[in-house]
C-alpha cells in the first residue's frame, strides 16, 4: 500500500526540522495529515534551499530593499545584501488555480532587536499580486524537495560528536590518571627525651 506525500509546512527550529504532511492512499482513497518534530540536524541544502526564500520574504513583505529586488530581480540580486534576515518556514495553502505559500521569517534590526515576518499568502498564479510568483513557486518546490529527502531518504546534517587531537608524543595516555594529592596540615615530628631526674 504506497502512500503519496505531500509537504504541508517545514520548520527550522534549533537546527532541526518540523514538518507537517499530507499522506494520501489512492487506492483506498483516505489520507493522513502527519505532524513531525524530527531530532537529527537539518542538512545544508535544506538550508540554502530556505536562504532563497529570503529574497522573496523581502519582497512580499515591502521591506526597504524590496524596490532594488524588483529592478534586479530575484535571482540577481545579491543575498549577501540580506544577511540580517532569515527564514524559518513556509506553509503551503490553496489548491490547484489557487495554490500559494506563506513564508516565515524575521529580520535582525540594528536595534538588535528582532522584527517577526509573515508574508501574506500568495498564490503562484497571481503574477499580478507578485510578479515574481513563478519563482517563487520553482524556490518553494525546491524547498519541499530538501524536506522530502530529509524525512523519507535520511538526508541529515552531520553533526561532529567528538574532536579528535593528537596527543603529544611524550603523554603515556594508558596510565591511569594520577590522584590529586590531599591537601592539610603536615603533622609536625616532636623529639621526646626521656627524664632524667639526677639532672
Amino acid at each position: 500500500m504506497e502512500a503519496t506525500n505531500k509537504i504541508q509546512k517545514a520548520k527550522i527550529k534549533d537546527y532541526k526540522l518540523e514538518a507537517a504532511y499530507e499522506e494520501y492512499f489512492s487506492e483506498e482513497n483516505y489520507s493522513n495529515i502527519i505532524e513531525k518534530k524530527c531530532a537529527q540536524i537539518a542538512h545544508g541544502d535544506l538550508q540554502a534551499a530556505l536562504d532563497k526564500l529570503k529574497v522573496h520574504l523581502a519582497c512580499i513583505c515591502e521591506m526597504p530593499e524590496a524596490e532594488a529586488i524588483k529592478e534586479f530581480g530575484v535571482y540577481d540580486y545579491p543575498l549577501s545584501k540580506l544577511d540580517g534576515y532569515v527564514v524559518t518556514g513556509y506553509t503551503h495553502g490553496g489548491s490547484d488555480e489557487s495554490a500559494g505559500v506563506t513564508i516565515i521569517g524575521k529580520k535582525l534590526l540594528k536595534s538588535g532587536k528582532v522584527l517577526n515576518l509573515i508574508s501574506p499568502f500568495i498564490q503562484y498564479e497571481d503574477t499580478d499580486a507578485y510578479p515574481f510568483a513563478g519563482e517563487l513557486y520553482a524556490d518553494i518546490e525546491a524547498c519541499d524537495y530538501e524536506v522530502e529527502q530529509y524525512l523519507f531518504h535520511e538526508k541529515f546534517g552531520i553533526k561532529q560528536m567528538s574532536l579528535d587531537f593528537d596527543a603529544p608524543d611524550e603523554a603515556d595516555i594508558s596510565a591511569e590518571p594520577q590522584k590529586p594529592k590531599k591537601r592539610g596540615r603536615k603533622k609536625k615530628e616532636i623529639e621526646v627525651k626521656a627524664f632524667d631526674p639526677t639532672a
